[in-house]
């Protein structure tokens, strides 16, 4: 079911924008960057939790949900680091920031001291291991239903999905938590990543919001509504799909040769150039 959402659409002057200090100016932009990415990640990382299921579609799913949640916390991991040291804290610190926000962000430190994100960011969120792959916590949990393989018979350029791969990716995050069920081990440091990315989310966005009053006094904010925005439960996300009809054509039209007609160089010229981007437009298919 789709409703409208309310939303607060802020303007900030150009020549505003273009009179503070680059310094300034640059926080401002990273600070959005950071909700940009953070918000995208955590989206789908919900739509990934709730496909999750044995089925192929529910397998995918699983595997999106492992990829989301170590990018988010990466992410997260790295925006901190930002904020802590380096430009960005020399020119936060230009401004002085409400005793609330201090307060949230000294919980935040003391949450992101945990090991949690620091395993992740370092073993599996930016990074391939360079150490070989193989299981460990997960050697005496793993069924025939689990090593499996799925493939596309057409091919559509290297469209698998290999659920023993995921599986054994997230041996470093069992290592958190050594439970006996992997699954509730895993669950518990899923738990963790959330709750440490609503404290994230809301310190940056209050320090976004704290950090323009300060440096662009004079925005303006309107209402502006979202006509159709769906629950968040109803929102579904597919991993094996028929790629574009566009794509199809592409693969099967047959390729001119400009020496076949001299005449048309220029239309064969035109037409090639035409499928080559057709082509690189599709290229992850």
């Amino acid at each position: 079911m789709s409703l409208p959402r309310m939303l607060k659409k802020m303007t900030l002057p150009v020549e505003e924008l273009e009179a503070m200090k680059p310094e300034h100016r640059s926080a401002l932009l990273m600070l959005g960057l950071f909700l940009n990415e953070g918000n995208w990640l955590r989206k789908i990382l919900v739509g990934a939790v709730l496909g999750i299921s044995d089925s192929p579609e529910g397998q995918a799913s699983f595997s999106l949900t492992v990829l989301m949640a170590t990018t988010l916390a990466g992410k997260i991991f790295e925006g901190w680091n930002r904020i802590q040291k380096g430009w960005l804290h020399d020119a936060l610190g230009d401004v002085e920031l409400p005793v609330e926000l201090t307060q949230l962000k000294e919980e935040l430190a003391a949450a992101l001291e945990i090991k949690t994100f620091v395993r992740i960011r370092n073993n599996i969120a930016f990074h391939y291991p360079e150490k070989r792959l193989d299981f460990k916590f997960l050697s005496e949990h793993i069924e025939d239903s689990d090593a499996t393989i799925f493939m596309s018979p057409q091919g559509y350029s290297g469209d698998i999905l290999s659920h023993l791969s995921t599986l054994v990716g997230i041996e470093p995050l069992l290592a958190i938590n050594t439970g006996k069920d992997y699954r509730a081990a895993l669950a518990s440091v899923w738990q963790e990543v959330a709750d440490i990315s609503g404290l994230y989310f809301r310190f940056v966005s209050e320090l976004m919001a704290a950090f323009i009053m300060i440096t662009v006094p004079n925005f303006t904010i309107e209402d502006c509504t979202v006509a159709d925005v769906p629950e968040a439960d109803t929102a579904s996300l597919r991993f094996f799909l028929y790629p574009p009809i566009d794509f199809e054509v592409a693969q099967t039209a047959p390729t001119p040769h400009p020496g076949l007609d001299p005449g048309s160089s220029s239309k064969i010229n035109s037409s090639s150039r035409s499928g080559n981007k057709q082509v690189c437009r599709f290229a992850k298919w």
